[in-house]
């Protein structure tokens, strides 16, 4: 195993996917981002993950990834946070870029997810590179659905096995597969993506979650965390299963535009996602609102504080 360092202990904890803040015209909102930054620090999460696919990460400009990623370091420093910088592109001279930004601006570790037409022969070269370019811990990015390949276990190894690369984010419902990668590198650091799984993904050895709705949910995330860390494993089971009920919900109407319309009413918006962004239909979005107050109720006392707080 090549993975040297503990980067499970470096790299663990509650990181939010921060998802960017747009206008109408698209323009990249700098200030509401960092304010959205200060109030997810100041839930209790461990540090933050920026410009990744909750982020926009890939519609953003490089000017504009590099300037979030200015502001995610800036704001983790003063919370004394982990600033995890999504670097990932469909092309590897952008990602280099992006890595090179990164280390610059005090980054403590990178992540990427690899180009969606690159085969797996491609991904030793593609990370390599960023390794090289970062100088910082590397978080491959495995998220099977996005990919038109399904990576073993042999070649996930592979990756995990190359100079610079610290760990893996896990976006797959493949609990399995997590395990069998805890007992082959225990160092490793093994965040998990999937907010619906975050409590079993932690029992199966993952380090911690980065997770979409931790943005509007944040203190509900640091809590299923804290609970589990403490043992405390029925309480940990209750907060995951009153996510579970408004995430159920959600299933029902779309994640994007449900998630757009909770952070609005925090505060942060219009909107989360630059176009071509889902929306609802006019009736739709109308019903989805009427309903939205009920299914909040398990999770209510856990939202995000709105901006004008």
């Amino acid at each position: 195993m090549a993975v040297s360092g503990h980067f499970g202990g470096m790299l663990s904890g509650i990181f939010p996917a921060v998802t960017s803040l747009f206008d109408e015209g698209e323009r990249f909102l700098e200030e509401d981002f960092a304010r959205l930054l200060s109030r997810l620090y100041r839930a209790g999460v461990d540090g933050v993950y920026v410009c990744g696919l909750n982020g926009s990460g890939h519609r953003m400009r490089p000017d504009e990834r590099k300037r979030a990623a200015e502001i995610a370091v800036h704001i983790s420093r003063q919370h004394s946070g982990k600033a995890i910088i999504h670097v990932g592109s469909s092309n590897s001279r952008d990602a280099v870029e992006l890595a090179r930004h990164a280390a610059r601006t005090g980054a403590d570790a990178v992540a990427a997810i690899p180009p969606p037409d690159a085969g797996h022969a491609q991904l030793p070269g593609y990370y390599g590179e960023i390794a090289e370019a970062a100088s910082l811990p590397v978080l491959v990015y495995y998220y099977p659905a996005l990919l038109r390949h399904d990576p073993s276990f042999s070649q996930i190894s592979e990756l995990l096995e190359l100079p610079g690369i610290a760990g893996l984010k896990l976006t797959d419902w493949n609990l399995f597969l997590l395990r069998r990668l805890r007992l082959a590198f225990p160092q490793a650091a093994l965040l998990s993506g999937y907010d619906q799984i975050l409590l079993p993904a932690l029992l199966y050895g993952a380090d911690g979650g980065i997770g979409s709705w931790c943005n509007a949910l944040p203190a509900l995330f640091v809590a299923i965390y804290r609970a589990f860390r403490c043992g405390d494993y029925p309480g940990a089971i209750c907060l995951q299963e009153r996510l579970l009920s408004f995430l159920d919900w959600v299933s029902r109407h779309g994640r994007d535009p449900v998630f757009e319309s909770v952070m609005q009413d925090r505060g942060f918006g219009p909107h989360c996602f630059r176009r071509p962004r889902t929306e609802l239909e006019p009736g739709a979005a109308g019903r989805c609102r009427a309903e939205l107050h009920d299914a909040l109720e398990p999770v209510r006392e856990f939202l995000l504080p709105s901006a004008g707080c």
